[in-house]
């Protein structure tokens, strides 16, 4: 009791301060650009999924527009995830080990501060990685298979949060796979349901994506993995570990590196399954982000998440060496955890009160240093970045306040600019990003008319400085006005505001509309050329010669007797007490099914892909012209695989893999659609499980 105590005064001394700090700093560029999210509201957005626009839209409906509303979903999120890492902690070691795991966390800057205070996608992802987490080590330990459902939520949820979220289904199965006592759960049905759940959960992103071109998943995949062919740079890698050193804190970050070593040892060596679970849930993720950036340079935060289970393993391993008596290790981690709780304490008094001079470590001739019109010893401090806003944003209320009708709109070039102006102009009037790269002002706002003719104002400052009337057309334009910020007597940054008349939309350069975003198109339009393009990918654009032998025999095993055939010899080696009554529903079945398959074929009477594509299809064996909808093979091979399966678990992934290629197989020799194929698979398993409900037959 006496940790636990002490965890839940730890938890709310903690909050409380973060509720303090989080009204008085301004916004940073990354958090009004999600508070923009809230303005316009939609399955998705270009650059991540929704969660975190509706989580700020119901905090900022209750609390208001106003920087404390925009956190505080982060400071709620926090003492959610340190509940579940004390729960987990504790039912893996004991309540000491658990309230040391928070209180890591709380001097862990990357989430004592960055996760706690500000409210981004990596918030909510953290709260739904870690209750995913406890509830799968509740679920394998209890042996729970309808909790998989609930897991199949919570990634569902975590995906809608930040798609890094899928990386939790390989963790699990990394564990599952090498646990020897939990290993039967890869043949059970439920893990496999789940995913089913959050891919319905995920469907919305799915539909954004579908009516605009996948954007955001195009957008994200070039983001983290660029956007030409991997070459492997140390550099990049060297600068990617140090900036997680930084977020981590230094010594931290070394004793993090080393207990993942550790654990890896005593999963695979010492067959210590707790280990293993530990190992499982951080490895992945910081593998794949620190391979990625090896080739691609990515942002510090990006593998947060892999060190939050790792935090648990980190708090035990420091414990164990006060315990054992390692004078080495205590002196060291006594020297982590000061300098870690130092730059934890140092980000928030940094931004408040400017108490370090940031600038002093650079020498005297670089401090005295102008770029873009600020000195070097004030560029180096980044927390000058939310200074000003409120500033300029009164500055332009006061403009249009002033200005007649119809008023001027404003706009800017940067998207962090746009988001800020969002926020802080009073009023939050729609500002206008005319960017030459594609981002999210460009689905929201694909219809420009009514700006032509309009005067503006032009909106920017020092990090961003560009000369807009080389870039945009309007009529005349006035001075431009400066506007100077200053923090403690020395001035932090500049805003230029340069007023324009008579926009002429028409000389605009595309390169500055939303043209890039491409047009939104209806749901049904986005699935036929989803379809049409995943298609000519499979049989035009990746046809090997070797691949077609292989994929003509596989497609003739779909046919109705080659099955019919397998599962006679299936059953006369396995249910031989029952072999013509399996034989003879496992043929009613596939009979019955195809039948309602020809049914459908004929009252949708979609075209096949020869039809459509002509002579550019790579057609294997019969040409086949017409009723493409729904596969009669693939509706044929996974009745067999779902009946199959339910007569032999063990083989179950051995009969859905084959029906999957045999699916496959139809698309490759260009006689069926995707959609086509995905049809014939769902209406196969349905039936199948349909028509097994009749069947009483023993197992």
């Amino acid at each position: 009791m006496k940790y636990k105590r002490l965890f839940f005064i730890l938890t709310a001394v903690t909050s409380f301060l973060r509720l303090i700090v989080v009204g008085r700093i301004g916004l940073g560029d990354d958090e009004a650009h999600y508070f923009t999210y809230s303005r316009f509201l939609d399955l998705s957005f270009y650059d991540h999924p929704p969660a975190i626009g509706y989580i700020i839209k119901i905090s900022t409906m209750i609390f208001g527009n106003n920087e404390f509303a925009v956190r505080l979903p982060a400071v709620i999120f926090f003492i959610g995830i340190s509940l579940l890492v004390f729960h987990l902690a504790r039912k893996l070691f004991d309540e000491r080990v658990a309230f040391w795991s928070v209180a890591l966390l709380n001097v862990t800057p990357v989430f004592s501060f960055l996760g706690a205070v500000l409210t981004v996608p990596d918030a909510p992802l953290a709260f739904f990685w870690m209750s995913f987490i406890y509830l799968f080590w509740r679920t394998v330990q209890g042996n729970n298979a309808s909790m998989w459902y609930a897991l199949g939520a919570l990634l569902g949820l975590g995906l809608l949060s930040k798609y890094n979220a899928i990386l939790l289904v390989p963790s699990a199965a990394m564990f599952l796979l090498f646990s020897p006592r939990h290993r039967r759960w890869l043949l059970e049905k439920e893990p496999y349901f789940a995913m089913g759940v959050a891919f319905l959960l995920f469907i919305p992103v799915i539909i954004w994506n579908l009516e605009n071109g996948w954007a955001s998943f195009g957008f994200q995949l070039r983001h983290g993995f660029g956007g030409g062919a991997p070459v492997f740079s140390a550099l990049l890698l060297g600068r990617s570990l140090g900036a997680q050193a930084g977020y981590i804190s230094p010594l931290l970050f070394i004793l993090h590196a080393l207990v993942l070593a550790l654990l890896g040892i005593r999963a695979f060596s010492g067959r210590d399954e707790k280990a293993l679970f530990l190992f499982s849930f951080s490895f992945p993720t910081l593998f794949l982000f620190n391979a990625v950036a090896s080739f691609n340079e990515i942002l510090p935060h990006w593998p947060a998440t892999g060190y939050l289970t790792l935090t648990i393993a980190v708090a035990k391993y420091c414990l164990d060496s006060w315990r054992d008596g390692r004078w080495f290790f205590k002196g060291f981690t006594v020297a982590a955890w000061t300098l870690a709780i130092f730059l934890s304490l140092l980000i928030p008094v940094q931004a408040l009160f400017k108490v370090v001079p940031v600038g002093k470590f650079l020498p005297a001739q670089e401090r005295a240093k102008i770029e873009d019109g600020i000195t070097r010893e004030e560029k180096v401090d980044i927390t000058n970045e939310i200074y000003g806003w409120p500033v300029v944003g009164k500055k332009i209320a006061d403009y249009i306040a002033a200005a007649p009708e119809p008023k001027p709109f404003i706009f800017t070039h940067r998207h962090y600019i746009a988001s800020q102006l969002s926020f802080y102009v009073s009023g939050h009037p729609r500002i206008y990003c005319l960017s030459e790269r594609v981002d999210a002002y460009d689905f929201w706002q694909r219809n420009l008319c009514g700006l032509d003719g309009r005067d503006a104002l032009f909106v920017t400052d020092n990090r961003f400085f560009t000369d807009p009337k080389n870039i945009y057309p309007f009529k005349s334009w006035r001075e431009t006005e400066t506007l100077d910020v200053y923090r403690k007597g020395k001035k932090v940054r500049v805003f230029f505001l340069t007023p324009a008349s008579k926009f002429d939309l028409a000389s605009l350069d595309a390169a500055y509309r939303a043209d890039a975003a491409g047009e939104k198109v209806s749901l049904e339009e986005g699935l036929r050329q989803f379809d049409r393009n995943l298609f000519m990918f499979i049989n035009r654009d990746r046809h090997l010669p070797a691949l077609d032998i292989i994929m003509e025999v596989v497609t003739f095993i779909g046919y109705g007797i080659p099955l019919i055939i397998a599962a006679a010899i299936i059953f006369r080696f396995t249910r031989r007490k029952y072999f013509w009554k399996e034989l003879m529903w496992f043929t009613i079945i596939l009979a019955a099914g195809g039948i309602l398959v020809q049914l459908i074929k004929h009252l949708v009477g979609r075209a096949r892909p020869p039809t459509i594509f002509g002579s550019t299809v790579h057609l294997l064996g019969q040409k086949l012209y017409f009723s493409s909808f729904p596969s009669g093979h693939a509706q044929a091979s996974f009745s067999a695989a779902t009946y199959l399966a339910s007569r032999n678990k063990r083989y179950a992934w051995a009969y859905f893999l084959s029906a999957a290629a045999i699916g496959f197989s139809r698309i490759y020799v260009g006689v069926h659609f995707p959609i086509d194929v995905a049809a014939g698979a769902v209406i196969g398993i349905a039936f199948a499980l349909f028509m097994l409900r009749f069947v009483k037959i023993k197992n």
